[in-house]
């Protein structure tokens, strides 16, 4: 029988096992003769993988990084998803947890549920869009499991490392710091919304009559479908950021991720965070993106205050520090400043009429009957 007609029920947990670990070693010694800052070999197959945290140069300690996340199909794979992306999303929310740790990648687990009558091809183009995912961010495969579910279930586990000093927290920004993003914001947002069945044709008479930009569209549904997370920032930032998350429910959720975070660590403090809607609108695609949202009668600020999966990273900084100063050419100018640390003890924000406001923290939330 030909691999096209398979399922992943033909061969059993063992052999498909076996399939990962033969094609994992394939791509790897695909890659090993490129250029790159990792050895991609002998990281899978054993019962438990093994990892050497050897002293650095300078003797500074580090941290081992450690974060886990699940996804279900039908909760977190838009139907216009493929197989493909599917895995590499699993490896991106994983990585995206790290980059806001400021951590480089040392490894990654990936627990796979299927059905049984999943075809051999979709199982090969999951594993295909993990190992691609892997390579892009230097992050090698170290193990996992598979199991029997009656959708796809995918969980990671990702490993890494930062020195001590540079660890970022959701803790730790002072009154005046500043609060900036990577990125744009509301593109994810805008990509979800452009995939639902109902706004599909009202999206194609728009390019129709040229009246939203085709490349906007482009972006924002490549943003849903293959997120990248954005590693090399987090690892920028952890040399002068007081503090950092990443966005994955919402900027407003996140906002108050960091404020409770503060609270916590100093029950006494009063800080406050304050953002600004002109900061926002003065990113570079915002009018783009408010045309096409305005284009489907949504609110944009509704959409990225509310709604998650941007996976940018949401960080505070003082720019008197030296560091941001040495770095700033390095980091380029790929992200906004939106805000500021303030006394106000409450998350606001200040519309370009200059009324103030609490920012409302509903976002995203798993088990949640809204």
């Amino acid at each position: 029988m030909s691999n096209k007609h398979l399922q992943v029920s033909n061969l059993g947990e063992k052999k498909l096992i076996e399939r990962i670990v033969e094609k994992s070693n394939d791509f790897h010694s695909s890659i090993n003769n490129k250029k790159n800052n990792i050895n991609f070999t002998q990281f899978i197959g054993d019962d438990a993988a093994l990892i050497d945290f050897k002293k650095n140069e300078d003797k500074n300690e580090t941290y081992l990084i450690a974060t886990s996340d699940l996804l279900i199909q039908n909760q977190h794979f838009p139907k216009q998803m493929s197989y493909f992306q599917m895995g590499w999303k699993a490896v991106t929310v994983n990585v995206s947890d790290l980059a806001a740790m400021g951590a480089k990648p040392t490894g990654i687990l990936i627990n796979l549920a299927i059905p049984k009558n999943l075809k051999l091809s979709y199982f090969d183009e999951i594993i295909d869009g993990i190992l691609n995912a892997c390579y892009y961010y230097k992050i090698p495969l170290i193990g996992g499991d598979t199991n029997q579910a009656d959708q796809i279930i995918i969980s990671g586990t990702a490993l890494g490392k930062t020195k001590k000093q540079n660890t970022l927290k959701k803790y730790g920004f002072k009154k005046g710091d500043l609060i900036g993003i990577t990125g744009e914001l509301g593109l994810a947002a805008l990509g979800f919304e452009i995939l639902k069945e109902e706004n599909i044709k009202i999206i194609k008479n728009g390019l129709k009559n040229k009246e939203i930009s085709q490349a906007i569209i482009d972006l924002a549904i490549e943003k849903v479908l293959k997120p990248k997370a954005r590693l090399n920032e987090g690892i920028i930032l952890n040399k002068f950021a007081s503090s950092a998350t990443d966005i994955t429910d919402g900027l407003a959720s996140e906002l108050y991720e960091l404020f409770d975070a503060d609270k916590r660590n100093n029950k006494d403090s009063n800080l406050g965070l304050r953002i600004y809607e002109d900061k926002i609108a003065n990113e570079p695609i915002f009018k783009e993106i408010y045309k096409i949202s305005k284009f489907l009668n949504k609110d944009i600020l509704d959409l990225i205050f509310h709604v998650g999966e941007d996976f940018e990273v949401l960080f505070t900084f003082n720019n008197n520090n030296k560091e941001y100063s040495n770095i700033y050419n390095n980091f380029g100018s790929d992200y906004i400043i939106i805000g500021e640390i303030n006394n106000s003890n409450r998350v606001e924000i200040e519309y370009s009429n200059e009324k103030i406001e609490k920012l409302s923290p509903k976002g995203y939330e798993h088990l949640s009957n809204d």
